[in-house]
């Protein structure tokens, strides 16, 4: 039996690598290793070894990720910022260690650590332990810094030499893993080999309906007359969330009151529909998310942030993530950039329709199993207050289409199981599973 550790920034939350995080460590339990967990901040139950360094809310941490890629400011030279990076980077390196020997492991597996420098110290801390103890580890990486602005300025030499070195950290004990082919090719060009693994979800466990998901919408006051729009992820500004926003206020014209109507009523209802838009996740760009709440209110759109009554699993009074998918009608993901799309296959396995952006990944890792959906177009402009558009014909086509999905429950119904079925067959845990046992074997031999 092998004994594994999984080390990320958190765990147990409900931002997308923490769901891959889930996902792998029950997949290969089912495999027969034995798991642990080792991170900055633990959401409850999830049982995480915690090196309080590793988070990246970490007030150290925050402080030096300001004056790496905004301005430095806050140190007297470079030389300063590098004696806090390294002072920081022990206390993660010995943590990583007592770690290991805890709970004697033979293999790590680092989620985005070595991948996006969110946090330089723990980037250091883990790489330099997982060398001196020659263990063997897997760089499993979701995202790369060179795909978000917010690093591609460091502010001194110092930071752009730590992101050529260990941005990933080349080393033959390190196998690599990305989750879509424009990352294993941008590695390639950069000298590292990588393995594509998906990201999966469970479609063997159904969504539970039961009296306290029932009560989900009463909660969030949300009426029997109200066709709900999903915005699932977290509130950053990649997401893209002002579209969804524009697409939720044209579907309140009065052209589209009939549709809406009419999913109202095939739903057992009978009143006059309205469309709200709810947003059940984290909000991590709180500037953000003030200026798209003053596009809302321009826009007249009924939307409820609810995340302070979500968490990933029910933590009561707070519901479980998955509740909000079972009072929805539809799900909105405009992201303009994405590594892979959790949120796209939580509403295919929560058989919802999806109305979504196509960003790149989208189009070369996932379209092509031939899912359908309605498109927000693939291409878009930034207005005067810095938000995504869409070209007008593009959002008028999408909302006639969302319309039209509503208004018929046979056509809703064909979608939403097409849908299920291809991501049954291409991204489950059964496919996860293939992937890892073969990656694990290779790795620890």
């Amino acid at each position: 039996m092998t004994r594994i550790g999984i080390c990320h920034f958190r765990v147990g939350e409900t931002d997308g690598v923490s769901l891959e995080i889930d996902k792998c460590r029950r997949v290969l339990q089912r495999l027969g290793h034995q798991i642990f967990l080792c991170a900055g901040r633990c959401g409850s139950g999830a049982g995480a070894f915690v090196i309080p360094e590793l988070a990246l809310d970490h007030p150290e941490v925050v402080q030096i990720r300001k004056n790496a890629f905004q301005r430095l400011a806050d140190y007297p030279s470079e030389d300063a910022l590098r004696n806090h990076i390294e002072d920081v980077a022990a206390r993660v390196e010995a943590g990583v260690r007592r770690f290991v020997a805890s709970f004697g492991l033979d293999l790590l597996i680092v989620h985005n650590i070595w991948a996006l420098p969110t946090n330089l110290p723990a980037t250091i801390g883990v790489w330099r332990a997982v060398q001196d103890l020659h263990l063997s580890a897997i760089a499993h990486h979701h995202d790369f810094y060179w795909e978000k602005d917010d690093y591609r300025s460091p502010t001194c030499p110092l930071v752009r030499d730590l992101l050529a070195e260990h941005y990933p950290p080349r080393s033959p004990r390190v196998t690599h893993v990305v989750i879509n082919r424009l990352a294993q090719e941008e590695l390639r060009h950069r000298g590292v080999p990588a393995v594509v693994v998906p990201n999966v979800f469970d479609f063997s466990t159904p969504l539970i309906r039961d009296d306290l998901s029932a009560s989900f919408p009463e909660r969030m006051g949300l009426s029997p007359a109200e066709v709900v729009f999903l915005q699932a992820t977290r509130v950053v500004r990649r997401k893209g969330i002002e579209i969804a926003v524009e697409l939720v206020a044209r579907l309140a014209l009065p052209e589209y009151q009939g549709a809406l109507t009419q999913r109202v009523r095939a739903r057992g209802g009978s009143s006059r529909a309205r469309p709200v838009l709810l947003l059940p996740n984290l909000v991590e760009d709180p500037e953000y998310c003030a200026a798209l709440q003053e596009r809302i209110a321009q826009r007249e759109v009924d939307a409820r942030f609810v995340s302070d009554q979500v968490a990933l699993e029910r933590e009561p009074p707070r519901f479980s993530f998955w509740d909000a998918y079972l009072c929805a009608d539809l799900v909105t993901y405009p992201s303009l950039q994405e590594g892979w799309g959790n949120q796209l296959l939580e509403a295919i396995w929560a058989k919802l329709p999806v109305a979504l952006y196509e960003y790149p990944v989208f189009r070369s890792d996932i379209a092509p199993v031939g899912f359908r959906y309605v498109s927000l177009g693939s291409s878009h402009e930034w207005d005067e207050m810095g938000f995504a558009r869409v070209p007008e014909p593009v959002l008028r086509r999408a909302a006639r289409e969302v319309a039209d999905l509503l208004a018929s429950p046979d056509h809703y119904r064909q979608v939403v199981e097409h849908n299920f079925a291809l991501g049954k067959t291409h991204f489950s845990l059964e496919t996860l599973a293939r992937h890892l046992d073969r990656l694990v074997t290779a790795a620890l031999g």
